[in-house]
């Protein structure tokens, strides 16, 4: 999720596993749309409502674990709420989030560069957000 040159990113701490960042998303329920995942995604894991815009970027997903066949991120505006930490993912808790300033790379730490899922992602989403 992007607002105003800002990806929220969401820490991730798998109960036997060192904790990570993720962005918000997950899989669809029955029936649901795409951005109507967005947002309950949004709404369960960070607190936030969202009106969910335009796709910035749709790519193949290549997660070691299989988990998704597409990484998708979208512009939204929130609607209501404050950004706060939410459910968990499986067997992990959300323990924290974040606005990382998309505009100012180099200002990234380097945790998230060595991460190796989440550091493609955030140079496909800076491409992107270049193009849009």
């Amino acid at each position: 999720m992007i607002q105003d040159g800002a990806l929220l990113l969401l820490r991730c701490a798998p109960r036997d596993a060192r904790a990570f960042w993720i962005i918000p998303g997950g899989g669809r329920e029955d029936g649901e749309s795409a951005a109507e995942c967005v947002a309950r995604e949004v709404l369960e894991e960070a607190g936030l409502e969202v009106a969910v815009g335009a796709v910035l970027y749709d790519v193949p997903a290549d997660p070691p674990d299989g988990t998704y066949e597409r990484w998708r991120t979208y512009k939204c505006q929130v609607v209501r709420g404050v950004a706060t930490p939410g459910g968990g993912e499986r067997d992990a808790d959300i323990t924290a989030v974040r606005w990382l300033q998309m505009t100012e790379p180099s200002a990234w730490e380097t945790e998230l560069l060595a991460d190796p899922i989440l550091a493609p992602q955030l140079h496909r989403i800076l491409m992107a957000m270049a193009r849009a």
